[in-house]
């Protein structure tokens, strides 16, 4: 039964998330309405005669009211950020079906910070540079293609590089076979 209790007492997290958005949307306006305030200073308010039957509000009382506290500020859970959109895996140009076609009108840009144009801009783009990249090996491993590609390559090294690999092989081997048989016949 204190269960049910502190549940009642205690808000929804629908009503939390409604508190922090109005919170932000408060803030956002009054940010909005400070630069404007800022740029007109005030006018220096213009002395008035004084009455003799009216009352100086300059004067200090003698008690002065106690100012209620602050209420805390509750903690503000910052919201998710909505998941990336997933890019389009590259067909292979070779392909028998047709490349997909994304009307950009249907995509849903209520929180997107490009315009439409810069979106299409950015989406021929990307299209254009998978065309150019498409992997043409279809059926054929991530091994396969790397070792087809860096053949030519290892080849080249090695046909520049082994010759000169081998003779300090060759020199350090006999090298040591020498003093091995120096080293036996110190022995005897």
């Amino acid at each position: 039964m204190a269960d049910e209790q502190a549940t009642e007492e205690e808000p929804s997290i629908e009503e939390i998330l409604d508190s922090i958005r109005q919170i932000i949307s408060d803030d956002d306006e009054g940010a909005e309405e400070a630069p404007a305030e800022e740029a007109a200073p005030e006018p220096e308010p213009k002395p008035e005669p004084e009455d003799e039957g009216a009352i100086d509000l300059t004067e200090k009382l003698d008690e002065p009211a106690p100012e209620p506290e602050p209420a805390p500020e509750p903690e503000i859970e910052p919201e998710p950020e909505p998941e990336p959109e997933p890019e389009p895996e590259p067909e292979p140009e070779d392909s028998a079906d047709p490349p997909i076609e994304v009307d950009m009108a249907d995509i849903d840009n209520d929180d997107s910070i490009l315009t439409d144009a810069a979106q299409n801009a950015a989406y021929d783009g990307f299209s254009e540079l998978a065309k150019k990249t498409a992997v043409e090996h279809n059926g054929i491993t991530l091994e396969e293609i790397v070792r087809t590609e860096l053949n030519p390559l290892l080849k080249e090294w090695l046909d520049k590089h082994l010759p000169k690999i081998i003779d300090r092989l060759v020199k350090e081997e006999l090298a040591r076979i020498s003093k091995r048989a120096e080293s036996d016949l110190e022995d005897f």
